[in-house]
C-alpha cells in the first residue's frame, strides 16, 4: 500500500510543478523572440515575467517536502530548470539588488518591517524577505527587506 501512495505523492508533486515549467517554456520563447528585436522595455517585461515564474517555483518548493528517491530526482529536475531561468536573466544583464549587511537604500528596498538586530546596526538590511533585481540601472523589482532597527 506504502508504494501506490509514493506514486500517487509523485504524481501530485510533478503535476504541482508541470504548469510551471510550461510558463517557463512560453516565456523562453518569447524572450527569444524580444530579445532578437532588442526592445529593452520588451526584455523587463518578459524578466518580470521569468520572476512570477521563479516565485512560483520558490513557493511550490516550499509546499511540497521530496520524500522519496523518486519525488528527489524530480523535484532535482525542477530545480535544474529553476537555475537555466536564473542563468537567462544573468546572460540578459540581470543582477540581483544587494541586501542583507548593506544599508537600507530606498531606490532599490522596500522595507517590510523594522526588528532590532544585534548582528547589524541600525538602517543596515538584516534580512531579504523577497530577491530584486536590476537591468543596468533599471529597477525590475525592488527587494523586500527587513531593517534593523
Amino acid at each position: 500500500m506504502r508504494v501506490g501512495h509514493t506514486h500517487i505523492q509523485s504524481y501530485t508533486f510533478s503535476m504541482l510543478l508541470l504548469p510551471i515549467n510550461w510558463q517557463y517554456l512560453n516565456i523562453q520563447d518569447r524572450m527569444v523572440q524580444q530579445n532578437k528585436e532588442g526592445n529593452p522595455a520588451a526584455t523587463v517585461e518578459v524578466v518580470r515575467k521569468i520572476l512570477d515564474v521563479l516565485d512560483n517555483y520558490d513557493r511550490a518548493f516550499g509546499a511540497v517536502v521530496s520524500e522519496t528517491e523518486e519525488q528527489k530526482a524530480v523535484e532535482l529536475d525542477y530545480k535544474k530548470t529553476q537555475e537555466m531561468l536564473y542563468e537567462i536573466l544573468k546572460k540578459l544583464g540581470v543582477t540581483e539588488v544587494p541586501t542583507v549587511g548593506t544599508e537600507f537604500d530606498y531606490e532599490v528596498h522596500q522595507a517590510v518591517m523594522q526588528r532590532p538586530s544585534e548582528e547589524y546596526e541600525e538602517g543596515i538590511v538584516c534580512e531579504e524577505l523577497a530577491k530584486g533585481f536590476v537591468l543596468g540601472d533599471k529597477l525590475i523589482r525592488a527587494a523586500m527587506v527587513s531593517v534593523a532597527a
